[in-house]
């Protein structure tokens, strides 16, 4: 019995020392775990060298990059050069173009008047613009303002896109809003409002639209006092002169492989889908605000319930084999390992953006390019909030030809199968004189089918121009009738946006196109003589 209490009081110790050691080894356990996590991310030092090795990688000229972590700016950095032409470098308070990043503020727009109770989501684009109308009118009168902002109104993308860059004309000073919306009665929709995700720039230019017409003021002017203002970015701008006032980057393009300083002309009527210009410090409050419930600093500065409604999932949609949901001006979905993201990008023809939300772990990427030279370089983004995640970030992506790089690379291909189409102008000619030559070598033979044959050196060497211009007529026809716009005058607007090497390819295609018409046209007059006279 007395062992018993020996043993026992023995154990007592025991226990009561390795509680003390555990007690007292407990900070320090904790100091190891927390240094070890701390490892897990990266220096800042590591995410310079990422981004730099990135940009040599794919030709990026300039980039602004903010990282917001717990509520704060964790990395705030401008790289490489604002303009190539200018030779001036990139800051944090360069300005640059934020492309269909823009529509966040778009839609924070729209839903801040909901939350002034003078919109109702589900209520008819009708209701708030009465002359709004589509093709099918009975269609148009059901499209929601809720459909606009979820991407389901059923305006169909790509092919009507045109529509969204409106000029006032100087006769007659009309608006390019009120434009805009008049020429929605062109375009019919290609499956009916509310069923299903269709991205377009137009639902987020009527919204514009939208915008102004119930507040009373232009969407530049609404957007600054009731966004730009109140979030302190006072290093944005919606007005394209002020911003150039503010150290605006320049755009740039690839010209037949060679980067070149580019701008291109910017349609009041796009903006909202396109065109809010700010930098990656102002960048960083748009992220905390939209990361923090519409908080910034401590102050409520955007009601909570106006991020929620864009942050909220609305429609399924699957983007080149991938799943994800959008929801207001933000898509949503999951990571491959599970983990919730909220990201929106974009593209103009000579800027991109990237904006990367991860709300488990209170982290948000901005990533703003002034230069359209790579397919890949949105992946830069994915790759610094990966650098955190420990793992690749894979988000759905537009297709590879879907980047004005490609169609740079597509425009050098043109020309090179233009130039060939030229050269092997050299083997038909001669190859025709030579047919021409053995007519001429021919006896006359009298025929009584000589007579009839006199109106066929006019009318045959003239049936290429006619098939031309059949061809050019119906392609007219076909756009302004299915899809509303004037087929000449966006190829003109698009060659003002596109890579040069887009026009220079188109010049020598048309080139290579007369020619060959203008030595069909003469081969075959000299063909039909030479064989009238055989």
């Amino acid at each position: 019995m007395h062992k018993i209490k020996m043993t026992t009081a023995k154990l007592q110790t025991i226990i009561v020392v390795l509680l003390a050691l555990v007690i007292l080894s407990a900070p320090f356990i904790t100091g190891v775990q927390a240094a070890s996590g701390q490892s897990n991310e990266p220096s800042s030092a590591q995410i310079d060298q990422y981004i730099q090795a990135q940009m040599a990688k794919q030709n990026i000229v300039g980039m602004s990059v903010a990282i917001v972590q717990n509520g704060e700016v964790a990395y705030l950095k401008g790289f490489g050069a604002a303009s190539i032409k200018r030779k001036t470098e990139v800051t944090p308070q360069t300005i640059f173009d934020l492309a269909s990043c823009s529509k966040s503020f778009t839609a924070m727009a729209t839903l801040l008047l909901w939350n002034d109770g003078l919109i109702d989501l589900d209520q008819p684009v009708k209701h708030y613009i009465p002359e709004f109308q589509l093709a099918d009118a009975a269609v148009s009168d059901t499209i929601t303002v809720r459909e606009l902002l979820n991407q389901t109104s059923g305006i169909p993308g790509n092919v009507s896109e045109p529509l969204a860059f409106q000029k006032s004309s100087k006769a007659d000073h009309s608006d390019p809003m009120e434009l805009l919306v008049a020429a929605m009665k062109k375009i019919y929709t290609d499956r009916q409002p509310g069923t299903s995700f269709e991205y377009t720039n137009l639902n987020y230019c009527l919204l514009g639209a939208l915008v102004e017409r119930v507040s009373g003021e232009s969407f530049d002017d609404f957007v600054q006092q009731r966004i730009l203002t109140p979030l302190g970015m006072t290093n944005s701008s919606m007005d394209p002169e002020v911003a150039a006032g503010m150290d605006r980057a320049d755009g740039h393009q690839m010209m037949l492989g060679k980067v070149i300083t580019r701008n291109v002309p910017i349609y009041t009527s796009a903006q909202p889908a396109g065109w809010v210009m700010s930098s990656a410090v102002d960048m960083a409050k748009w992220l905390l605000v939209n990361m923090n419930d519409g908080q910034l600093n401590g102050q409520q500065v955007i009601p909570a319930r106006v991020v929620e409604q864009m942050q909220t999932p609305a429609v399924n949609l699957v983007e080149n084999g991938d799943e994800a949901s959008y929801g207001m001006g933000w898509f949503v979905g999951k990571t491959g390992d599970g983990e919730p993201v909220i990201w929106h990008g974009g593209d103009t023809p000579n800027f991109l953006s990237e904006m990367i939300i991860l709300p488990d772990r209170n982290l948000g990427v901005v990533m703003l390019v002034n230069s359209q030279t790579s397919r890949d370089a949105h992946s830069v983004a994915l790759g610094i909030a990966g650098l955190f995640m420990g793992s690749t970030l894979k988000l759905p992506a537009s297709p590879w030809w879907a980047s004005w790089a490609e169609i740079d690379h597509i425009a050098l291909i043109a020309i090179i199968l233009a130039l060939v189409l030229i050269l092997g102008l050299i083997p038909y000619l001669w190859w025709q004189w030579r047919v021409i030559n053995s007519y001429q070598r021919r006896e006359p033979v009298p025929s009584p089918v000589r007579k009839t044959m006199k109106i066929w050196p006019f009318v045959l060497p003239l049936t290429p121009w006619v098939f031309l211009a059949l061809i050019a007529a119906a392609a007219y026809i076909i756009a302004q009738t299915l899809f509303g716009f004037n087929l000449f005058l966006t190829l003109v607007r698009f060659g003002s946006f596109a890579p040069p090497s887009v026009m220079i390819a188109a010049i020598t295609i048309l080139i290579s196109i007369l020619l060959w018409m203008i030595a069909l046209t003469v081969t075959g007059y000299l063909r039909v003589v030479a064989r009238a006279r055989s």
